[in-house]
């Protein structure tokens, strides 16, 4: 069984993508060591597949390798046999192994939020919805800022995406590679990547990229310096797009009194290391947590955080006095929980955002 081959001929069963995309984008996806497939009792094809991509996560100014789950599928007459399930508990035992801290999906459906839940997951990725008129105009300074709709810097936007989303708890990153294929993936969705470039610097001090239809303009990611320069970038998308209303996925931070709407969920992986990560953060924090895992044998555990350090004991330990005994998915939505909620825990939390991912 060569692997690619089969796992593109089930793609191309399962998913609508273009031959233009197959060509152009999914060959930067796909890695072999981040395909996971289980092949049929012949071992001359597969039933199922997933594809567990790695990202790098800033989780309160930290850093943190975190999987993502993309492109899950079932040949068509296998599903509802337990196949995918078995594939994402190997998924999540695979990131455990690879040193990721958490991992994340994005539920094709909404019907398989509730399939994702037995798994540990829980939604913990939000946006703001804002929704525009065609007759709206974003009002702004239109002498500060040069427009830029093409001939993107992949190296420059990475750059620009880290610092203007900087203040951000915690989000994905992107790098080079990843502008590369988002560039080259909006292209061919009938989609815009525009910037807003400042004339005293030089500096992009926005972005906003955006998939259009033929009566709206939808801007899965808005990253500004500030509220004029993102007029400035929505102000160019909608006269690239004239006659269209805009929808803004923006992030949920704020006061906003807007509605947020469930973007994706995630899991924690790895306890010891995310709560490494916590102690780091908060070095005066002190706490004895016992986690349930039943995916994740070595999650089994109290963790005992001291003095910016985590150590473990037996889940059973009776001489440990527990100040907090939870499952995986109700502390992955505490660690993923908004700051202000975090304090009812005595723990540093950061309410999460994702963006720009494939889905």
């Amino acid at each position: 069984m060569d692997k690619i081959d089969e796992i593109r001929r089930l793609w191309r069963e399962r998913f609508n993508d273009s031959r233009n995309w197959m060509t152009n984008v999914f060959p930067r996806i796909y890695r072999d060591d981040e395909a996971l497939v289980l092949p049929d009792d012949n071992a001359t094809g597969i039933i199922s597949m997933l594809l567990l991509r790695r990202y790098d996560m800033l989780y309160r100014g930290m850093k943190v390798p975190s999987g993502y789950i993309y492109g899950a599928a079932t040949a068509r007459g296998m599903q509802g046999k337990g196949h995918m399930s078995h594939l994402i508990e190997d998924a999540l035992r695979e990131a455990y192994r690879r040193g990721d801290y958490f991992v994340a999906l994005q539920p094709a459906r909404r019907r398989l939020y509730g399939f994702y839940d037995r798994f540990g997951f829980t939604t913990t990725f939000y946006i703001r919805e804002e929704r525009y008129t065609s007759k709206h105009r974003f009002e702004h300074d239109e002498s500060q800022y040069i427009i830029e709709n093409s001939g993107h810097d992949p190296a420059e936007l990475a750059s620009a995406y880290r610092r203007l989303t900087s203040d951000r708890e915690a989000t994905f990153l992107h790098d080079e590679a990843d502008f590369k294929t988002i560039l080259i993936d909006s292209e061919l969705d009938n989609g815009s990547l525009v910037t807003a470039r400042s004339v005293d610097t030089g500096d992009i001090v926005a972005m906003a990229i955006a998939a259009a239809t033929a009566d709206s303009i939808a801007v899965r990611e808005l990253a500004a310096a500030d509220d004029d320069a993102g007029a400035a970038v929505l102000d160019a998308l909608s006269k690239h797009y004239p006659d269209r209303m805009t929808v803004v996925e923006a992030y949920p931070g704020g006061n906003s009194r807007l509605k947020i709407f469930s973007r994706g969920m995630a899991r924690i992986v790895n306890v010891k290391a995310v709560l490494e990560t916590v102690a780091k953060i908060s070095p005066s924090l002190t706490q004895n947590i016992r986690i349930k895992d039943p995916v994740i044998p070595e999650n089994n555990a109290i963790f005992m955080i001291d003095n910016g350090e985590v150590t473990t004991t037996d889940y059973n330990d009776g001489e440990v006095k527990v100040n907090l005994d939870v499952d995986i998915p109700v502390m992955s939505a505490i660690i993923f929980s908004a700051s202000r909620t975090g304090e009812i825990f005595s723990l540093p939390t950061a309410r999460p955002f994702m963006s720009m991912m494939l889905s």
